[in-house]
């Protein structure tokens, strides 16, 4: 009977220790702000629900519903209540470092003939170096996906769907009537422009203003066109191409724009694809 009491209190040790570790790790890496003392009382929270496996309890005590109420009791108890985004992605990113940890115990274990206690602390520096490596990667990601919207330009009967990246330092207006100017790829816009427009692209001369007079025979099209100046790093007296669509629709009816310019961008704004338009601030508020 003392035996197993020793080796309980070892289990129990053990895992307040790597609890610790684990809500430490998770409140560095999400930024939120809580005492020692209430990550000490939250990894006791899990390590003595650890050391219920000893205990005669009801089934339900070892379901994976309940091991869900534990998880939420532990972020609770250590960072407080907080707005339902803060605490998904506490939860979250307890989970992924719970996760990280078990995976390479895991594979020390398959790999290597350590003991246990090495395989722990093997595994916890491991995943510490893993983390600290790829969380500016993480992060980054998470960023830009939250910077991203869609937006649905619509002109006549046609209609476009293109990915925008919020961009601080996009305070491009058009001079004449003042309206903001979202800069589009070329490519991601080609669809719904008339084919004079496209022929001048092929041809090179796209920014050749005179030009586009030219090609457009449709008069409605050419009352859309506008010649915005811009400034930007080797180029300081550019002239983009744009024009006036009935109306931009941001992220499904969240916001609708009239007074809008789409520029065209002859070049590639993103290489991995991300997205194909900037949009400025201005345009989200």
């Amino acid at each position: 009977m003392g035996l197993v009491k020793l080796y309980v209190d070892v289990i129990f040790l053990e895992n307040l220790i790597i609890n610790y570790i684990i809500l430490y790790l998770t409140k560095r890496f999400s930024k939120a702000k809580t005492r020692n003392l209430n990550l000490f009382f939250g990894s006791f929270i899990g390590a003595l629900y650890v050391v219920m496996i000893f205990l005669s309890l009801p089934d339900i005590f070892y379901s994976f519903s309940f091991k869900i109420i534990i998880s939420i009791l532990i972020i609770i108890i250590t960072f407080g209540i907080k707005k339902l985004y803060e605490f998904i992605k506490l939860l979250s990113i307890f989970y992924m470092i719970s996760f990280i940890i078990g995976g390479v115990a895991f594979a020390l274990i398959y790999l290597v003939n350590f003991n246990f206690k090495q395989i722990i602390i093997g595994s916890i520096i491991i995943s510490i170096l893993l983390i600290y490596i790829n969380w500016g990667y993480i992060v980054k990601k998470n960023i830009n996906s939250n910077l991203i919207h869609v937006l649905h330009i619509n002109i006549k009967d046609l209609k476009k769907d293109i990915k925008a990246v919020l961009d601080t330092g996009n305070t491009l207006y058009d001079p004449l009537s003042n309206f903001p100017v979202v800069i589009v790829e070329y490519n991601a816009i080609k669809d719904i422009l008339p084919e004079g427009i496209k022929n001048l692209y092929k041809e090179g001369n796209l920014n050749d203003v005179f030009k586009i007079p030219e090609v457009i025979k449709e008069d409605e099209w050419l009352e859309r066109f506008r010649v915005v100046p811009f400034k930007s790093v080797g180029n300081d007296n550019g002239m983009l191409v744009g024009f006036m669509p009935d109306n931009v629709i941001i992220d499904d009816n969240e916001k609708t724009l009239k007074d809008v310019i789409i520029g065209i961008y002859l070049k590639r704004l993103n290489k991995t694809g991300e997205y194909e338009a900037l949009i400025g601030p201005e345009l989200l508020v």
